[in-house]
């Protein structure tokens, strides 16, 4: 689709403007004359699109923008629906992102939805580049990375708003509803092609916690604070000393450690991972110390461990749900594995119930 319309996709030119006249993104009594839209990006529960705005008169509005808009995958969308997930990334956005210093893309305005899908719209970073979540990236990029993490998660460490705000997804310290349906489910329908040359331990770890993952969720301890969920390369883009980060549709309040643990076993090969965790834990702790934050190093270093079944809880689910891709299937293949291998690595099973 690259089309030249009032309408496309179900966006239009009145409301197109209306949302970045309302944001300050376009002046007050900017008229937008046309717009084109042509699909972008890989993402699984939303389908993005790049817009080209000509609007009347110079520099009344931006000449180009990011939509997110739900998904035209039925599969992905009822998915994406069942969780809140667009909701919630509006709501990020407009409630929490002036409050911490981490790089997210400018919002450029918000769509309503009559269905209670928003649509939004957002910067246009194109400029920057994308990096291959399949490719492991060097220890320079995995420190941008951590540093992000931090940004977020010390400006609402131990914050009693998260638990007062309700559209923030909780997947720690509470019932997950329909998770071990989901897991086992998903696993029982995946499992034959996308662990099929794993060894055996591989396999073995992820069916047990595909067995034990509600109850470890609810019974994960530590500090809390703001949470990505899903913090890896694929939802970022990449510029000289610089990372934006992406796709906040599972924010969420729950343990900080789930987001390093995450990031560092699907960014790094095992061997570099095992290599380098115990350091990289150790400069996260100084950095919240940095920024006011008082995190045992002690205390870190077990609450990593604990969170070591991030990749496991994030990427098994959505095996039987999202629509099914090539791509996506070695997505899926290589980070379990790499999900597998850090609670393996880290004896992470004495957090499993017994």
């Amino acid at each position: 689709m690259d089309t030249t319309t009032d309408t496309v996709a179900g966006l239009s030119q009145a409301r197109l403007a209306e949302a970045m006249r309302a944001s300050g993104a376009a002046s007050s009594d900017a008229v937008l004359d046309s717009f084109s839209a042509r699909p972008i990006g890989n993402g699984l529960m939303a389908d993005t699109l790049l817009l080209d705005l000509t609007w009347r008169g110079e520099g009344v509005g931006p000449t180009s923008a990011v939509a997110k808009v739900p998904s035209t995958d039925e599969a992905a969308a009822r998915t994406a629906a069942s969780l809140g997930a667009y909701e919630r990334e509006a709501s990020f956005y407009v409630e929490f992102v002036g409050e911490s210093e981490i790089d997210v893309p400018r919002l450029l305005g918000v769509i309503p939805s009559d269905a209670g899908a928003p649509t939004l719209l957002l910067e246009d970073l194109s400029a920057l580049s994308a990096r291959d979540q399949l490719e492991p990236v060097g220890l320079d990029v995995v420190e941008q990375m951590r540093a992000q993490l931090a940004a977020l998660q010390a400006p609402f460490w131990e914050s009693d708003r998260l638990a007062a705000t309700p559209w923030l997804h909780r997947r720690l310290g509470v019932p997950i509803p329909g998770i071990a349906e989901r897991m086992r489910t998903s696993w029982d329908a995946t499992r034959s092609y996308l662990a099929d040359e794993y060894d055996d331990a591989e396999r073995a770890q992820i069916d047990r916690f595909v067995v034990g993952a509600d109850r470890w969720a609810q019974g994960i301890g530590g500090p809390v604070s703001l949470v990505h969920h899903d913090y890896r390369i694929d939802n970022m883009l990449f510029g000289p000393d610089r990372v934006v980060v992406l796709d906040w549709q599972t924010v969420g309040l729950g343990a900080p450690m789930f987001d390093l643990a995450y990031a560092l076993a699907t960014s790094l090969s095992p061997e570099t991972r095992a290599q380098v965790e115990r350091d990289v834990v150790r400069t996260h702790v100084a950095d919240l110390a940095a920024r006011g934050v008082d995190f045992d190093e002690d205390l870190a270093w077990r609450c990593y461990r604990e969170a070591s079944f991030a990749t496991m809880l994030m990427l098994v689910p959505p095996t039987g749900s999202v629509k099914r891709t090539d791509r996506g299937d070695q997505v899926f293949r290589d980070l379990l594995r790499r999900g597998a291998r850090i609670a393996l690595d880290l004896d992470a099973d004495e957090f499993l119930p017994r």
